[in-house]
């Protein structure tokens, strides 16, 4: 058996049974190293992760005035970096942040950004509409404390059709620098006929799992109104794949995107679908596939895993 064979068999990424059960909240060693504040938005918590920095003047003279760090002149998020990351979590809408999240995190604080965290709510007790209402929220925020130009969004699997979904469903909303989209669930359908050829070859994803938990995130749209129960997982504020080419312009227009994918992905297909039809939008579309990478690769501690984690971190902290 293999690295990534062993490595599959550890967990599944976007089971809705967590093979194990990690807190939600960041790990000591995180909290020791980074200035980590928290906050509630929507009714969900929501982290921000920043260098830990401190006022060499008066509180008075920073931009963002922040009670809980007074005391100590440390710098609050929005001053201790110049450029912030929307950090969209896996899991198959079903699962919470996992200790793998927060090493990623810390790995692109430690780079000098703030990093935002929405923990949007999960399957079966929220949906869609919950979770796009909460990151237009926590975006807009971004946006008055840094200006789109220094925002990038990167969303692993399941948050890459939120991260989509939630321009799509506010156009109004600027657009980020950049997005960076890793192994992107954007059809809930996963209706790509190339999707079961890479059934046999995914050791983690199982779309017969994956299409019932994609509806039930869906749902929120009928109770919403916004379309009708036969065509919920369709519609492109979940399966952002199916928004007509004409639109992509007027909703990530200015943006950069790159999509990371294991050619051993049942992502895969998906993935490249989105690049070539972002390309065809006169988007800026970029796919880095990996060779052998199984879904979520580079949250693993391959050779492969940190070279990709190093070159997303150099795209966002770049000024290009």
């Amino acid at each position: 058996m293999s690295f990534l064979d062993r490595f599959a068999s550890l967990f599944s990424a976007d089971s809705s049974e967590p093979q194990t059960t990690i807190p939600a909240e960041p790990p000591h060693a995180l909290r020791q190293h980074f200035a980590v504040s928290s906050r509630e938005v929507n009714g969900f918590e929501v982290y921000s992760v920043a260098p830990m920095r401190f006022a060499e003047t008066s509180a008075t003279d920073v931009t963002h005035y922040d009670p809980h760090a007074d005391s100590l002149g440390e710098l609050p998020a929005a001053d201790a970096a110049t450029q912030a990351v929307l950090y969209l979590i896996p899991g198959g809408f079903a699962q919470p942040i996992k200790a793998r999240n927060w090493d990623f995190i810390a790995q692109m604080v430690e780079a000098g950004l703030r990093v935002e965290i929405p923990l949007y709510g999960l399957i079966p007790d929220y949906n869609c509409t919950h979770g796009l209402d909460l990151i237009s929220a926590v975006y807009a925020q971004l946006v008055e404390d840094h200006g789109p130009e220094n925002i990038s969004v990167i969303a692993d699997s399941a948050g890459g059709s939120l991260a989509l979904g939630t321009f799509i469903a506010d156009s109004s909303l600027p657009a980020p620098r950049k997005f960076i989209l890793n192994a992107p669930w954007v059809d809930l359908d996963l209706s790509n006929p190339g999707v079961e050829k890479y059934k046999d070859a995914d050791p983690i994803l199982d779309p017969t799992q994956l299409r019932p938990q994609g509806n039930l995130w869906a749902q929120g749209l009928v109770h919403a109104g916004i379309t009708d129960p036969g065509h919920t997982t369709a519609h492109p504020t979940v399966s952002p794949l199916n928004l007509p080419v004409e639109r992509w312009q007027e909703v990530l227009a200015g943006a950069t995107v790159d999509v990371w994918c294991g050619d051993r992905d049942l992502s895969f297909p998906d993935a490249t679908a989105l690049t070539d039809r972002l390309n065809e939008a006169g988007i800026s579309a970029t796919l880095h596939p990996q060779a052998g990478g199984v879904h979520m690769f580079h949250l693993t501690k391959s050779r492969e895993a940190k070279a990709a984690r190093k070159e997303m971190i150099a795209l966002v902290t770049s000024q290009k």
